[in-house]
């Protein structure tokens, strides 16, 4: 089969790629060539900027594509028009949970309303959904991904822990450690995405592990496992940690305060589960992530939005964090 990424050479796109490679299938991918510079090389590499050339993809088709760079309406539209024209049967687009207006304050099945104007992120990806089954449908997979993680990790959220823990020491632990987490391993988002394309599996589908799974601090313990540190977890509750300032998702990866978010854990995932999605254990994707961060990851990776990386609390931020809740 012919499959088209557009984007596949950092992180979620990498390992569509490579799983599509591994499977037998011819895999071109196209993108800038700001990033990733030299990965796959078993792939055809089409070279372009989407937001103003597509002269690359003229007179070329395509059984498949799966788009893990679509952000603009306008854009996403503009290349879906011109893959639709050369033959394409069809389409998985990388959406986001963010589509839901409700979500992270409240929980969100495959159902929910989507937002239906506004220009930030969330309402922009909700518009490309449109855009794109408007022009193809009943032949689009639009996967709303959740926490995405696993080795290429360029947001660096489960690794700024992993990382972390590998340090030693004590370490800060956020909320409640009973509270479920809903994190999905890349490549077996990116294995499923391919398996809804081969089999031309429309509709909306909430892209995450199941909730209720797994726990905040089995997620932690695993990295104490896998590091073979001596770290120690100190659990300091939502209430003192917001009290002190702490910046949610930034100084504490991972975090969210659940009384204000009660959402960020419960995305429904019936459908996508009823598709074939399956999550590997919380396990092996940190002790993966471990091995990715020992052979010198982290400095390997580009800087394709590194501004969303979060900050993490520095040494003496959480120092002065774990003497106040000792007190």
């Amino acid at each position: 089969m012919r499959v088209l990424v557009l984007g596949g050479t950092v992180f979620l796109g990498r390992h569509v790629a490579a799983e599509a490679l591994a499977r037998g299938h011819e895999v071109t991918l196209l993108h800038r060539g700001r990033h990733g510079a030299g990965v796959l090389p078993e792939a055809e590499h089409l070279l372009a900027d989407r937001t103003g050339d597509l002269s690359a993809l003229e007179g070329r088709s395509w059984d498949v594509a799966v788009d893990t760079s679509g952000y603009e309406p306008e854009v996403v539209a503009a290349s879906t028009a011109r893959l639709r024209d050369g033959g394409l049967s069809h389409l998985v687009f990388v959406s986001s949970a963010n589509v839901y207006p409700a979500w992270p304050s409240e929980p969100a099945g495959e159902d929910a309303p989507l937002w239906t104007d506004g220009d930030d992120y969330g309402p922009l990806k909700a518009a490309c959904e449109r855009e794109i089954e408007r022009l193809m449908p009943g032949r689009v997979s639009s996967v709303r991904a959740g926490l995405i993680c696993g080795p290429e990790d360029n947001i660096f959220r489960l690794p700024w822990w992993v990382r972390r823990i590998a340090a030693g020491g004590e370490v800060l632990a956020p909320g409640d450690p009973r509270r479920t987490v809903q994190l999905i391993d890349a490549r077996d988002l990116a294995a499923w995405m391919l398996d809804l394309a081969e089999h031309g599996r429309a509709g909306g589908f909430n892209g995450t592990a199941p909730a209720g799974v797994t726990t905040m601090a089995e997620v932690l313990e695993a990295a104490v496992r896998a590091t073979g540190s001596d770290a120690r977890l100190t659990w300091v509750p939502d209430e003192d940690l917001v009290a002190a300032g702490v910046e949610p998702w930034d100084e504490l990866p991972l975090w969210l305060p659940e009384r204000k978010f009660p959402g960020t854990w419960q995305l429904g995932t019936e459908r996508a589960q009823a598709a074939g999605l399956r999550c590997r254990p919380v396990a092996e994707t940190v002790a993966d992530v471990w091995s990715w961060l020992d052979s010198g990851g982290e400095a390997r990776l580009s800087e394709w939005r590194a501004e969303y990386r979060p900050r993490g609390l520095s040494p003496e931020r959480e120092r002065a964090l774990l003497d106040a809740a000792a007190r």
